[in-house]
């Protein structure tokens, strides 16, 4: 096989996206046959690329990404299929870097955010199945590069990369669940039943994904000698400008992803700042 590194830098760069997807499932159908890899963890790291869907998505700000229409039409359920199909094909990405980009770590976080990338490939491709059945596909709509930006922000410190995406991004995304469960809820019928299971699938696996970048983040301030008072810090290097605190948060799922008991009414409130954890 490969080496670890240079199997992730060509899966990174792959277009198209189809491209991208077969050698993801390549190299889980490789790792699950010869799961003894060789990691050349002085080798040089590229620079972050250009996002994974330039050349399938139309590019625009975030403030002009079509909104979620009302969920009783064809239209508005592929608006937000793909709102969430954008996240989660973005989140491939993410995880791939995450794993490429920061050397010298234990074993378990290759392996944390392998696992993790492979769960994202399988949501966007859940989510792309549904659109396709409703005669849409992901590139249909414009996109913003939110997550990307974050990421690309993030790629020189792996504590604020962890803060940042993982451990704020997607516990945003456990936040927005119980809403968006609700709103699909109120539809009958057998397709509106195919989405909500699709989200019940991703917002279980998402916890274990919040989960694994809550405790990097932990490790890698205990490594440097610093508080996890500096998540707030870490966040608006790679997010400025973004509020870190939550009117309606989820707690109980961000419970199980690892955040404490004590931090909860802090990240709750509309003027957080940093804070101990």
């Amino acid at each position: 096989m490969a080496e670890f590194f240079a199997t992730l830098e060509r899966i990174l760069s792959a277009q198209p996206i189809a491209h991208k997807l077969a050698l993801l499932a390549q190299f889980s159908a490789d790792l699950a046959a010869h799961p003894l890899l060789s990691f050349a963890h002085d080798a040089a790291v590229a620079p972050v690329g250009p996002p994974g869907f330039t050349g399938t998505c139309p590019i625009v700000h975030g403030s002009q990404v079509e909104k979620r229409r009302h969920l009783d039409s064809p239209l508005g359920r592929a608006v937000f299929l793909h709102a969430i199909a954008h996240i989660e094909f973005s989140a491939i990405d993410l995880a791939l870097d995450s794993c490429y980009r920061f050397r010298h770590l234990p074993p378990q976080y290759y392996e944390d955010w392998l696992t993790v990338a492979f769960d994202e490939a399988r949501h966007f491709s859940l989510l792309r199945d549904l659109l396709r059945e409703i005669d849409y596909d992901y590139g249909a709509f414009p996109v913003h590069t939110g997550i990307y930006d974050a990421m690309a922000r993030s790629a020189g410190s792996v504590r604020q990369r962890m803060a940042a995406t993982h451990r704020h991004l997607e516990a945003g995304g456990l936040d927005a669940h119980p809403e968006l469960a609700r709103k699909i809820a109120q539809f009958k019928d057998p397709f509106a039943a195919k989405i909500a299971t699709a989200l019940d699938v991703i917002y279980h696996d998402e916890i274990g994904h919040v989960y694994a970048g809550d405790f990097w983040f932990r490790y890698a301030c205990g490594a440097e000698g610093k508080s996890t008072a500096v998540f707030a810090e870490d966040v608006r290097a790679a997010i400025p400008g973004v509020r870190i605190g939550k009117k309606s948060m989820n707690v109980v799922a961000r419970k199980l992803a690892g955040f404490t008991e004590a931090e909860l009414p802090e990240l709750s409130a509309d003027n957080t700042t940093s804070h101990g954890l």
